[in-house]
């Protein structure tokens, strides 16, 4: 899903920059989430703490580029068993009064990114569930190092979650059809949502 696979690289990258911070921290109302039941199988292979004294990450828009604050966050990767990663999850609590601006800018990304020429993702969706705000972007087909894009909202919790469910070589990944691809994807989206509703 043209660059957003560097934008997955790049947050991979930040989690390994953020192991050290994330230890010593006792303030952690996000952890929780972190432990969710995210679907039948679903593990995490990595869980990093978002580096202290970084207050906000950029976002690119149709308009130039726009911030999206982070009090508190985590970065995970989750794999079903014997797999490649399903999915590259960012877990943000917002800072205090910022929730709608960070929307605001996350609804302009995602509406960039659908608009975008030649940009392989099906028509751009709001959904909500248990109370939770749900933006997706979905490629229609298996291609690309990115298939989706998932961006759910709190506004209870004031938390923001980012998923990338990732491609893989179909030796490397649990589903071999985009039927098989959209199970595993809603299972997860919905476990998500619930555990963000009830946490």
């Amino acid at each position: 899903m043209f660059h957003l696979v560097r934008i997955v690289v790049a947050a991979a990258l930040l989690c390994g920059a953020g192991a050290a911070s994330a230890r010593e921290r006792p303030d952690d109302p996000l952890r929780p989430l972190t432990a969710c039941p995210f679907g039948k199988d679903l593990q995490a292979r990595s869980v990093a703490r978002w580096p202290a004294g970084t207050p906000s990450r950029a976002v690119q828009t149709a308009s130039g580029p726009m911030q999206v604050s982070v009090a508190d966050g985590y970065r995970m990767l989750l794999a079903f068993p014997d797999t490649a990663p399903f999915v590259n999850l960012k877990l943000e609590r917002s800072q205090p009064g910022k929730l709608a601006a960070d929307r605001t800018a996350i609804l302009a990304q995602m509406t960039s990114f659908a608009a975008t020429p030649g940009a392989p993702v099906a028509p751009f969706k709001v959904l909500e569930r248990e109370g939770v705000e749900i933006m997706a972007l979905n490629n229609p087909t298996l291609s690309g190092g990115v298939i989706s894009v998932y961006t759910l909202i709190s506004e209870r919790t004031n938390v923001i979650a980012t998923a990338y469910l990732l491609n893989q070589k179909p030796a490397e990944r649990k589903f071999q059809n985009y039927a098989q691809y959209q199970a595993l994807r809603d299972d997860f989206i919905y476990a998500l949502a619930l555990c963000m509703a009830e946490s």
